[in-house]
């Protein structure tokens, strides 16, 4: 079974080795959030989750502990090895982190800068514990924000909609 530990836990092994791993889109790219990508939304069941066909789920059973992870089909994209759908047994899906084939609805996603994408959020903050991950709080959504992580040389590595109080409950 594999337990959410949310962007900071993943991207720290990941990071480690080197590059993203991630393969150009060649599609425009598809938005996430405010809320959802496509038809997967924050809060969503599990059943609800998978009922829209954008992911499955590679480990059934419940989780040890923690949240199950459900994986994007592979149309929806390529993202870190680990990540995908982050679902809490009565919160449901918590975290939905972004593939290649995704971006912020204000144009955010892999490969860009930290500074380019402070210049689409000036409101960018470092989310600790990790000095390579930052949020930007989403207006009018309380409790909602996008999470964002740095490699070494700068760039996006990963990215991800998560509600907050849904993650903090993911965490053994």
């Amino acid at each position: 079974m594999r337990r959410a530990l949310g962007i900071a836990g993943a991207l720290a092994a990941a990071l480690t080795v080197g590059g993203t791993g991630l393969a150009s889109a060649e599609r425009e790219p598809v938005p996430i959030g405010p809320d959802c990508y496509k038809t997967l939304c924050l809060g969503q069941s599990e059943q609800d989750a998978l009922a829209t066909g954008l992911v499955v789920d590679e480990t059934p059973g419940e989780p040890a502990a923690g949240c199950n992870i459900l994986d994007f089909r592979p149309e929806e994209g390529q993202g870190h090895p680990g990540n995908g759908v982050f679902v809490h047994p009565t919160l449901g899906v918590v975290e939905i982190q972004g593939t290649d084939a995704m971006r912020t609805p204000e144009g955010a996603g892999f490969g860009q800068t930290l500074d380019e994408i402070k210049t689409v959020y000036p409101d960018l903050y470092q989310y600790p514990p990790m000095d390579f991950t930052y949020a930007h709080d989403i207006p009018d959504r309380p409790g909602q924000r996008y999470i964002f992580a740095f490699k070494d040389d700068g760039h996006l590595a990963d990215f991800g909609l998560e509600d907050v109080a849904g993650m903090d409950a993911c965490r053994p």
